[in-house]
């Protein structure tokens, strides 16, 4: 076979040796303990939102160091100088940092079951010594100067394996900085809550951070839209990497946008903003396709032409649901959503139907 292109391949493969910087440890259960304790390692990220291991199973991990089996490695991220993120292996972390303090009691044993029902402080002291200094977990680091992207890359190859994070969950934490946060106080909003049933921290689409990825959504394609193409998900991937350090007045111009067609589209549609009419009510569901056409349009009519729809609203609502009579529509907001050519179809056709009553 032959290979192409030999020297681009090799200059990429010596970049990505100079552009991931990684530091391999390994650190006893109390030096681990230690370090979450002074919060050199930060178990609790800014708007993490999976729940933690049930103690069953933190006590599983807690007999395996009893066993001497083998346990996966955890990848940290240094995000300071001294200060460390996790990249993979936040629930043992947390169950080691949690049994050596005392915070739960073994259940579920098999092998050993007379521990079942004890904390560390009543374990017997030969124990206590063994699991504090004999167990060692190996830690990978990225330290501070490894490209975020690749970063970001490592984040993804990690967890295909055990617990799925979605592709918001690993943004949460690769590209972490003034603007995830923003993205996150911006989902913070009553009818973007309310169309992804969002009514507390137990609700599907919050923890899997749907309400972050649909912000996420609108300021990608806003402002470019008409000449998108390919992955909308490498997109919002390159945008969290272009703008992931902005502050100040760049912050807010990158925010305001998403917060003024929000307010919009409530003025347009009400409570039934991004439902699907299935041809006798509307559906208390969102679409994802449905949310970019309609923030979009909204975003680009200007204030006088939103006074004037916004006092039409049955005429919206009626002319939406025309939207939904004609294939290509429902198509466009249903099948392949995230496909240039039915990005631009969707949001054309609610625009002008916006127009069309303004």
């Amino acid at each position: 076979m032959a290979i192409g292109n030999v020297a681009e391949i090799e200059r990429r493969f010596d970049q990505s040796q100079n552009d991931l910087v990684l530091q391999t440890s390994d650190f006893s259960l109390q030096g681990l303990k230690d370090m979450v304790d002074n919060q050199i390692i930060d178990l609790a990220p800014k708007y993490q939102r999976r729940e933690r291991w049930e103690v069953e199973r933190q006590s599983e991990l807690i007999e395996s160091f009893l066993l001497n089996v083998p346990v996966p490695p955890i990848y940290l991220a240094e995000e300071e100088y001294g200060v460390y993120s996790i990249i993979d292996g936040k629930q043992r972390i947390t169950a080691v940092s949690d049994y050596l303090n005392n915070v739960f009691s073994l259940k579920g044993l098999e092998e050993f079951p007379e521990l079942n029902g004890a904390r560390f402080r009543e374990l017997p002291r030969t124990l206590q010594n063994a699991l504090r200094v004999r167990p060692y977990l190996r830690v990978i680091t990225l330290l501070k100067q490894s490209h975020p992207r690749l970063k970001y890359e490592v984040f993804i190859r990690l967890n295909r394996g055990g617990i799925q994070l979605n592709n918001q969950e690993i943004r949460n934490v690769a590209f972490r900085g003034p603007l995830n946060d923003a993205i996150y106080d911006a989902a913070d909003n009553k009818l973007l809550k309310s169309a992804l049933k969002i009514d507390g921290p137990k609700s599907a689409a919050y923890q899997q951070m749907q309400d972050a990825e649909y912000v996420l959504r609108f300021l990608t394609l806003n402002g470019t839209w008409e000449k998108f193409s390919g992955s909308l998900s490498k997109s919002m991937d390159a945008f969290m990497l272009e703008h992931s350090n902005a502050r100040g007045k760049d912050l807010e111009d990158l925010i305001l946008p998403f917060e003024r067609s929000m307010a919009r589209t409530a003025r347009l549609w009400g409570d039934t903003a991004f439902q699907r009419w299935d041809g006798q009510k509307w559906r208390r569901q969102a679409l994802a396709g449905l949310y970019d056409a309609e923030m979009i349009a909204a975003a680009l009519l200007t204030d006088v032409q939103v006074a004037t729809v916004s006092a039409r609203r049955p005429d919206v609502l009626e002319a939406t649901k025309a939207l939904f009579a004609q294939s290509e529509f429902e198509e466009a907001v249903r099948l392949g959503t995230n496909t240039p050519s039915r990005i631009r179809s969707r949001i054309e056709q609610t625009y002008g139907m916006l127009l069309s009553l303004a």
